[in-house]
């Protein structure tokens, strides 16, 4: 499951959001909806509050690293 692309994570902006993959495919095709929340530039890493079906899972981080995304959760 892919949640951003590159291309995506360079252009969302804090206050940005967007719907991503759906985590459980065989139950629902709900969508993991990601809101921007920060932006550090100079760690080049965004950090999310994660939804799904309405209710937040938590906060999440996705730093680049040599050009791939690296997710982190709590």
């Amino acid at each position: 499951m892919t949640m951003l692309t590159v291309e995506q994570f360079e252009a969302l902006e804090v206050g940005d959001l967007i719907e991503t993959s759906p985590v459980f495919c065989a139950l629902s095709d709900e969508t993991v909806v990601l809101h921007t929340v920060v932006r550090d530039e100079k760690t080049d890493r965004l950090e999310f509050v994660v939804t799904y079906f309405g209710v937040t899972l938590g906060r999440w981080a996705c730093t680049r690293k040599n050009g791939e995304l690296v997710w982190e959760t709590e």
